[in-house]
């Protein structure tokens, strides 16, 4: 009798001590999914109606988060010269529902057709990596290319006089202010294509204007390929 009151007791130990290792895991997984963004949203969490923005709101609070990913101190971006990031809304186990995540660019090997992404990268990085002492203007020129087009339709609202969109690829200039935290983005669905490519060159007022005055995307690669890349990613694309 007492033997097997011992191992009674012995057995619904080891139940009670499962069942709390089992809650403490699962307890782990979802502050584990659900800090993802708590980290970086000061304690609210993001959560979107499906995979991509659908509107406005949608579209800034997925970018604001893609922005302070990028300056977080997150394992995956520490000394690396140039941090760059590509962000995604994915749809969570724990909570079924769809909130932003974000991986180091260098970590992606392709991209999937037709996933929304927003590729960003700290453009005083990029700026001091191609010459440090560029980092003391005030402001500086920069234009973009995108092959093939793939602008995000929200993005193009909100910066049509800087964004001109041709069958082989978009383009984008900008004049941009130093004196700030400042990243470059670009955001989208990934397109049916082998590859994406964007290059980002260091340019002058005077070629912003000529660019943006152009109607051919011939054009204004003749224009810009004599200007500095200073920033470049090209990612095969698996269809």
């Amino acid at each position: 009798m007492n033997i097997n009151r011992k191992y009674i007791i012995i057995f619904g130990t080891l139940i009670l001590s499962l069942v709390f290792i089992t809650g403490a895991v699962t307890y782990y997984k979802e502050r584990k999914e659900i800090n993802i963004t708590d980290n970086l949203q000061t304690g609210t969490v993001i959560s979107f109606s499906q995979n991509y923005p659908a509107n406005h709101k949608e579209f800034s609070n997925f970018v604001q988060f893609c922005g302070r990913a990028l300056f977080s101190d997150a394992k995956a971006l520490r000394d690396k010269q140039v941090k760059e990031i590509v962000c995604v809304i994915a749809k969570t186990d724990v909570t079924n529902s769809f909130v932003p995540v974000f991986f180091s660019l260098d970590s992606i090997i392709s991209f999937k057709p037709d996933i929304y992404i927003s590729i960003l990268a700290d453009l005083k990085d990029v700026v001091g990596k191609f010459d440090p002492s560029l980092l003391g203007e005030d402001k500086l020129y920069f234009c973009s290319i995108s092959e093939p087009s793939w602008t995000d339709p929200f993005v193009l609202e909100k910066e049509l006089r800087q964004t001109l969109i041709f069958s082989k690829g978009d383009i984008s200039c900008a004049e941009v202010s130093m004196n700030k935290k400042i990243f470059t983005a670009f955001s989208g669905f990934v397109p049916q294509a082998e590859s994406l490519n964007i290059r980002k060159y260091l340019v002058d007022e005077q070629t912003v204007s000529d660019v943006m005055n152009k109607q051919s995307f011939s054009e204004i690669k003749e224009i810009l390929k004599d200007h500095p890349i200073i920033w470049q990613m090209e990612k095969p694309i698996n269809l």
